[in-house]
């Protein structure tokens, strides 16, 4: 009823009409996300999981149309339970596994013009990394697709995948990494990086799984350094990178694994359809729907005054 009064409407107005309004889930589809959601979950924690037994199998079975639910959300999304990005078996408590800079070099200052920071870089690299490995990534992400990209000197790689940057860095130390040389990751997500230095057991999943592939580099006697590179700064490998995953296309591969986080998204998503479906074909859209853009108007209105009148008293 207070709903009701908020947004003007009559006493008599549905439930269904609220929530297309509010952009709310009708309450049993929010139940059951949120149970599969917990499920889901579980799946990513992995053998740390408590519905994983000795074996590293889960201990509890599925009702059928739960089964059939889950089956049909990843058929969605083109993968499967498989690819759902996991905790490492062994959690990673420190995060001294790999050198990581963010601001410790001079090219890394985006107030630079572009053609300074490439000089710098390529002074950087002269001094501090001769005789690394060079691998670059970058993510791209337009209409269409979500891409990586990968390069080194050797080879390179292209993918569309749903995830972005943490996931081409992971995907960079299994395909262009070489067992005799130290590596040097070239990044321009700043973002990615800070995660992986402040690594707690709260991060995202896919931080994890990176951290995961370092340490196994690591025991190749490699040191493993990662730096930020500012973006369209001129900087060869960043540039090569980038032209590589925005050429993305339907006949490069898909990587199917997938976060956690992303299948929830999803989730949540199918899960609003549904109450717009519903209130689409209800008995109510005819007399009602046309008002709805009038009502969310007065909506936002109403909000602005009871705001405004907060803030005066």
């Amino acid at each position: 009823m207070a709903l009701r009064v908020v947004l003007g409407l009559p006493k008599w107005t549905p439930n269904i009409v609220i929530m297309k309004i509010e952009g709310q889930e009708v309450l049993s589809e929010k139940i059951k996300r949120l149970a599969a959601q917990f499920f889901i979950r579980q799946l990513a924690n992995g053998v740390h999981s408590p519905i994983y037994d000795q074996n590293c199998k889960p201990s509890i079975k599925l009702f059928k149309r739960d089964e059939v639910m889950f089956a049909n959300l990843f058929t969605d999304l083109d993968t499967s339970t498989d690819h759902i990005i996991a905790f490492p078996d062994t959690l990673i408590s420190q995060n001294n596994f790999s050198e990581i800079f963010l601001s410790d070099f001079s090219f890394q200052n985006k107030a630079h013009p572009a053609f300074l920071i490439k000089d710098l870089f390529e002074e950087v690299v002269y001094k501090e990394f001769q005789d690394y490995h060079i691998i670059a990534t970058d993510a791209s992400k337009s209409h269409s697709f979500t891409s990586i990209a990968g390069i080194s000197n050797l080879q390179s790689f292209v993918y569309r995948i749903f995830m972005a940057e943490a996931l081409a860095i992971c995907q960079a130390l299994g395909e262009l990494s070489v067992t005799d040389k130290n590596l040097l990751l070239l990044t321009d997500s700043y973002l990615v990086l800070q995660a992986l230095k402040c690594l707690t057991i709260k991060s995202p999943k896919v931080i994890h799984r990176l951290a995961g592939k370092i340490l196994v580099r690591k025991n190749f006697h490699q040191k493993i350094c990662l730096a930020w590179t500012p973006g369209h700064s001129l900087i060869h490998w960043n540039e090569k990178a980038d032209l590589l995953a925005k050429a993305v296309t339907e006949s490069h591969p898909l990587l199917e694994w997938i976060a956690y986080e992303g299948i929830i998204s999803r989730f949540q998503t199918i899960s609003l359809q549904k109450t717009n479906h519903s209130f689409q074909n209800s008995k109510y859209q005819e007399s009602i729907g046309d008002c709805i853009d009038l009502v969310y108007i007065i909506t936002l209105v109403v909000k602005f005054a009871v705001v405004t009148i907060t803030l005066n008293t």
